[in-house]
């Protein structure tokens, strides 16, 4: 591809028609047609395919935003539900703590109960 850019700028000649097709071959399938056909209806062959390529591009870049957006969306929803689990698991330790303390203070209550039961017996 250089050498095909230094051929059209060293010739003089105009070197667009060389360079395009050059790098459109890099890109597209459709880019050796276009070398090929670098006469004079070439040069509008050849930004007829360049304008093609960028629309292309663009409704690949539309669909990559809007799977970024969706992407980010998710990462949002994911993020919220991490904090809610997060919360929950605390608040799962906080009924267990207070869980063992009851159970403590029914144990308790029932010693007392027996003790009481057994002085009025």
């Amino acid at each position: 591809m250089m050498l095909l850019a230094a051929e059209a700028a060293g010739g003089g000649q105009d070197w667009l028609p060389v360079v395009v097709p050059a790098i459109l071959t890099l890109f597209t399938g459709g880019g050796l047609v276009a070398v090929m056909r670098a006469r004079p209806e070439g040069s509008k062959l050849i930004v007829d395919a360049a304008q093609g390529a960028v629309v292309v591009q663009a409704g690949v870049i539309d669909s990559l935003r809007e799977e970024l957006a969706e992407a980010r969306r998710e990462i949002e929803d994911l993020r919220k539900s991490f904090a809610e689990v997060a919360g929950l698991r605390s608040r799962v330790r906080e009924l267990e703590h207070e869980n063992e303390l009851l159970r403590s203070e029914n144990a308790a209550l029932s010693a007392r109960l027996r003790e009481v039961e057994m002085k009025t017996s």
